[in-house]
C-alpha cells in the first residue's frame, strides 16, 4: 500500500471516529433550552441506588439520557419535524396534531373531541358528589364556590381538526358533566357557551398553542364574574390590538428551533394590582396579589389556563391567591379569609376530579346503620401535618349513583365519623386507570394521634349499607 493510500485511509478512519464521537462529546456542552418540549428530559443516572446497591437500570437510564441530550438534538428534531410537516402534513411529536390552516392541537384532547368518554356514568356522579363536598366546605368557611371548566381548543374550534378524527354521537365528559350539574345547586360557570358565542367575532385561542389567548381569558373572566355576581369591571369596550408576540407551546414542541410567533390580543388596560411576596412568573405554585380598588377576596385553584386570567381577577379583587399546588389546599379557605373560592380545570383533565381529594379536614358526620358487610382496603400516608386515609371498596354491580363513604375512628375521646371524597387516588395506588370505587379524606395528624386507633368503613349505596373493619391507623 502506498504512502498516500495509507494517509487517506487514516484520514477516513479519523473522520469516522470523529463523526461517531461528536454527539457524545457534545454531551459535555451546556444544555440547550429544552423547556419547549413540555416534558421532563431524562437526568444523568446514578451508579448506585438509595440503599447503596448497584443500579441495575443504569444502562437503560443512560440510554434515555443520551437520547435526550445528544449534540444538535434540537436542530435535528426541528429538521425532522419540518420534513414530516411540509411533506406529509404530519407531526413528528406524538403529543401534537397538525390541523388545517396552520392550526396545531394537543393529542390528549382527542378522546374528548371524538366523544369517547373516559369517565363512566358513575364517575360523573362521583365528581358531582366531590364538587358538592367542596362547595359545602367553602360555605362552612363563609365563602362562595364556583367551578370553571375551560374547554379544550378543539371543543371551541373543531373545524380546524384533521378530517381523520371522526366524532361519534356519544356525549363526552364535559357534556355529561354539564348536564348533571343542572340538577344540583353547584355554581357552574358556563364558559363553553360564552367562548362559543365570542368565537364568532374574535379569535379566543392561539392557533399554535394549547391555551386560550387574552381574548379567550377575558371571555372566561366575564362569565366567571357573572356566575359569582361580582362587581368587577368587564372591560366590555376596552380597545385592543393584535401582535405576533406569543411563543406557542405546541409550535415549540414540534419545532424546537423555530422562532415563529403566534398572534396575541393586547388590551389597553392599565392594571394597578401588585404581587405580594415572592413572584417569579405565572408558573409559580402560589401567587398572591393585592389591588386597592378591588372588592373582596379570592382563592383560586388553577392549572396553566389560569395564568392568562390572573391579571383580570387580580384587578377585580382586593386580595387574591392563585394555587397550582396538588392536592388542592382547600384548607386555606379556613377562617373566612376568602369571600370566593374558584376551581378552574381544563376539560381534558375532568377525570382528575375523582382521582385526587382536596386537602382539608374531612367533615364530621353521623354514619348510617349497616345491614351487611363490605370488602375494602385502606392505605395511609402522612402529608406534613395531615394524615391521608384512602383506599378502595367493592361496590354492588348495579351501583348507579354516588356511594357515600363514612370513615369511623375510635379516638381516645370517643367515636367520630368523617365523610370521604369519592376519589380513587390513582397516583398513590400506582394505577392510571380511572376507577369509580375509591375513597379519600384528610385529617389533622393531631386529631388522630400517635397511638394506634381502630378504623371502620361504612359504604352507603342506593341498594344497601355495608361496613367493615379496616384495622388501625396512627400519625407519626
Amino acid at each position: 500500500m502506498g504512502k498516500k493510500t495509507k494517509i487517506a485511509s487514516l484520514l477516513y478512519c479519523g473522520l469516522m471516529v470523529a463523526a461517531c464521537a461528536l454527539p457524545g462529546l457534545l454531551l459535555l456542552r451546556p444544555a440547550e433550552d429544552t423547556g419547549a418540549e413540555n416534558r421532563q428530559l431524562a437526568a444523568f443516572p446514578s451508579f448506585l441506588t438509595e440503599d447503596g446497591s448497584f443500579n441495575r437500570d443504569f444502562g437503560d437510564q443512560f440510554q434515555a439520557y443520551v437520547s435526550d441530550h445528544f449534540g444538535f438534538r434540537q436542530q435535528l428534531v426541528t429538521a425532522n419535524s419540518n420534513l414530516r410537516y411540509h411533506a406529509f402534513g404530519m407531526s413528528a411529536e406524538e403529543n401534537v396534531i397538525v390541523g388545517k390552516n396552520g392550526w396545531l392541537y394537543y393529542t390528549p384532547t382527542v378522546k374528548d373531541y371524538i366523544h369517547d368518554p373516559t369517565v363512566s356514568d358513575l364517575g360523573i356522579c362521583n365528581i358531582i358528589h366531590n364538587l358538592e363536598m367542596m362547595q359545602d366546605y367553602a360555605a362552612s368557611q363563609g365563602a362562595g364556590f364556583t367551578v370553571l371548566v375551560v374547554p379544550n381548543k378543539n371543543t371551541i374550534y373543531p373545524a380546524q381538526m384533521p378530517s381523520r378524527y371522526v366524532q361519534t354521537d356519544n356525549a363526552n365528559n364535559l357534556e355529561r358533566l354539564t348536564e348533571a350539574v343542572q340538577s344540583t345547586d353547584l355554581h357552574w360557570c358556563p364558559a363553553e357557551t360564552a367562548l362559543r358565542d365570542a368565537s364568532a367575532s374574535q379569535l379566543q385561542y392561539h392557533k399554535t398553542d394549547t391555551h386560550w389567548n387574552n381574548a379567550g381569558a377575558l371571555t372566561g373572566y366575564r362569565a366567571l364574574l357573572d356566575t359569582m355576581d361580582h362587581p368587577g369591571d368587564r372591560y366590555t369596550d376596552t380597545p385592543y390590538h393584535t401582535e405576533n408576540i406569543w411563543e406557542g407551546d405546541l409550535q415549540k414542541m414540534v419545532f424546537p428551533e423555530s422562532e415563529a410567533l403566534d398572534e396575541q390580543v393586547v388590551y389597553d388596560i392599565g392594571f394597578t394590582y401588585q404581587y405580594q411576596g415572592r413572584y417569579k412568573d405565572s408558573d409559580d405554585i402560589t401567587i398572591n396579589t393585592r389591588c386597592s380598588t378591588g372588592d373582596g377576596s379570592l382563592l383560586m385553584f388553577r392549572d396553566s389556563f389560569g395564568a392568562a386570567i390572573i391579571p383580570y381577577l387580580s384587578e377585580s379583587f382586593q386580595t387574591a391567591r392563585y394555587s397550582r399546588a396538588r392536592p388542592n389546599p382547600l384548607f386555606q379557605a379556613e377562617g373566612g379569609q376568602f369571600n370566593e373560592v374558584v376551581l378552574e380545570i381544563v376539560e381534558r383533565n375532568i377525570d382528575w376530579l375523582q382521582k385526587e381529594a382536596p386537602l382539608h379536614a374531612a367533615p364530621e358526620v353521623a354514619a348510617p346503620t349497616a345491614d351487611g358487610t363490605c370488602v375494602a382496603t385502606l392505605y395511609t400516608e402522612q402529608n406534613g401535618n395531615w394524615l391521608h386515609l384512602y383506599g378502595t371498596a367493592e361496590l354492588p354491580m348495579d351501583t348507579k349513583t354516588a356511594p357515600h363513604y363514612y370513615v369511623t375512628l375510635q379516638l381516645p375521646d370517643g367515636e367520630r365519623t368523617y365523610l370521604a371524597y369519592n376519589c380513587y387516588e390513582a397516583d398513590l395506588l400506582g394505577d392510571d386507570t380511572v376507577r369509580d370505587n375509591g375513597f379519600s379524606l384528610y385529617l389533622p395528624a393531631e386529631t388522630v394521634g400517635t397511638e394506634p386507633i381502630s378504623v371502620t368503613l361504612t359504604v352507603e349505596t342506593e341498594q344497601t349499607v355495608q361496613s367493615c373493619d379496616l384495622g388501625t391507623v396512627q400519625a407519626e
